[in-house]
């Protein structure tokens, strides 16, 4: 290479092989290195495009929220909020075998309801009240009819007039008039007294006065009998004293709370017809005396078993259950006194007992949640939502088919009834739909409450109305809600 190279230099002739050799090699190099160009140029290409694609600014992904477990969410929930969504505030039961209003002068007054319910303040009620007047003169079979097509269920209603499409309360409390109690459970029938069960065990309120007292436990003087059992296994006895009245010594201060009377207050001619004392070894735990027998009109009573034995009792079963509060005698009856305070203050003690408010489902974003048989006239459902971080915004809706007046409520810190100052509301602006949007949102534990305004017109029938005997309400207009309003509720929201 070197001799090739010094001869160029020199300019010495070269002979032809010795030129040929030389553009032979410049031939060979140009070859080389096109192939070293060509092995190269894909990877040079493809990194020139990856930077010709990469953003001048790259965003990071957001962080994953991690959400909480649902029995996490559920610990949150409050458990001290009462129910206050119903259709009315009582129902009152005088039906087949029971008095169908209150006495005045021995007499039965058709239709007459207690005094005491003015007094506590509770007026918006229905009733079924039957057209025998006397009990001994037992029931007809028209009022027994009438009587399961209301308490039991029909066709417009299957649920009976007491319990809503998924089986809690329709009314804040039941009142069970005095009678013939094991006569008017059995033409209630098994289905009648598993609705009046039922209507307790999910929070409704019982009051009831003699029979209404016995039909609420299981057992008369040990037997068995037709009863609700809602004070489990529970057993009365006779105190077998009839057409008189009895004292009552007032064992607790619950009273004092309400209208009286005060701990420690006798009072005095209570009416008493047949009625019962409660049989203290057989109650369940949590049953609480009130009162107790004293005297028998116009007689030392010290040596009489119901001496000192409860005659006003009350239990509760559990925080979601309704509360019992009954007597075994007949202080419905009073107009005034201290008679008509302790009444008053039954029906108010068993008004604040009725059962806790529970949440039906947690909502996840996205998620869709079918809700059926649906929801009833006047009714509320709860839900919670618990987003893990703030919200950006957030959105339900409730889907149904119908033209129903349907509302969303949202509340931060407890239930969001209508009337407890919720956060959050919206109604229903077209058919089949109602949608709550937010702004931003803390997280957290957040309440939804689903409420069917919709509800029923009502209309006092008397049964027998040349003589005036006879009572019950039948329901016109929107009947349809009844049965239930079935629905679909999604939350949807952005972190």
């Amino acid at each position: 290479m070197k001799l090739l190279c010094s001869i160029r230099r020199t300019g010495v002739f070269l002979s032809p092989w010795l030129s040929a050799a030389y553009v032979l090699r410049k031939k060979l190099l140009i070859f080389v290195g096109m192939k070293h160009i060509a092995k190269l140029l894909p990877i040079t290409l493809a990194a020139a495009g990856l930077w010709a694609c990469q953003p001048k600014d790259i965003i990071p992904e957001p962080a994953r929220v991690e959400e909480l477990p649902e029995a996490e969410i559920l610990a949150q929930v409050r458990s001290d909020v009462p129910n206050t969504a119903f259709y009315k505030d009582i129902f009152l039961d005088g039906g087949c075998e029971l008095n169908p209003g209150i006495k005045e002068k021995g007499v039965v007054i058709n239709g007459r309801l207690p005094y005491a319910l003015a007094k506590a303040g509770i007026g918006d009620a229905e009733y079924f009240l039957a057209t025998i007047n006397d009990v001994g003169d037992g029931w007809t079979q028209n009022d027994n009819d009438l009587q399961r097509l209301t308490m039991v269920g029909n066709p417009e209603d299957v649920n009976g007039v007491l319990l809503y499409p998924d089986g809690q309360p329709r009314f804040r409390m039941v009142y069970i008039f005095g009678g013939h109690s094991n006569p008017h459970g059995s033409t209630l029938g098994a289905d009648g007294r598993s609705r009046v069960k039922t209507f307790y065990e999910n929070g409704g309120s019982y009051v009831g006065s003699c029979a209404g007292a016995f039909l609420a436990g299981a057992y008369a003087n040990g037997g068995r009998r037709s009863y609700f059992n809602i004070l489990y296994n529970g057993n009365m006895n006779s105190t077998d004293v009839g057409n008189s009245s009895i004292d009552m010594l007032i064992e607790s201060d619950i009273f004092s709370k309400y209208y009286g009377p005060s701990k420690g207050t006798l009072v005095k001619g209570i009416r008493h017809n047949g009625g019962g004392y409660l049989d203290t070894g057989l109650a369940p735990e949590g049953t609480e005396s009130l009162a107790i027998f004293k005297d028998e009109a116009g007689r030392n009573s010290s040596a009489k078993p119901y001496y000192n034995q409860p005659s006003v009792w009350a239990y509760k079963a559990s925080e979601y259950s309704g509360r019992m509060v009954v007597t075994g005698s007949h202080p419905e009856d009073a107009p005034s006194g201290d008679i008509l305070d302790l009444t008053a203050s039954m029906f108010r003690y068993a008004w604040d007992g009725v059962g806790k408010a529970f949440v039906k489902e947690v909502l996840r974003s996205g998620d869709l949640i079918p809700v059926s048989p649906g929801i009833g006239d006047l009714q509320c459902h709860h839900f919670v939502l618990c987003p893990a971080a703030d919200v950006k915004n957030l959105s339900i809706s409730v889907s149904y088919q119908g033209d129903y007046d349907m509302e969303i409520y949202m509340k931060r810190d407890s239930f969001a009834f209508p009337d407890a100052a919720p956060d959050y509301s919206a109604s229903a602006s077209s058919e089949g739909r109602v949608t709550l949007t937010t702004g931003p949102v803390e997280k957290g534990l957040w309440y939804v409450t689903v409420r069917c305004a919709t509800t029923v017109e009502s209309k006092e029938i008397v049964i027998k109305p040349d003589a005036g005997l006879g009572r019950y309400f039948i329901y016109y207009g929107r009947k349809d809600v009844l049965n239930g309003v079935p629905y679909s509720i999604q939350a949807d929201w952005e972190y």
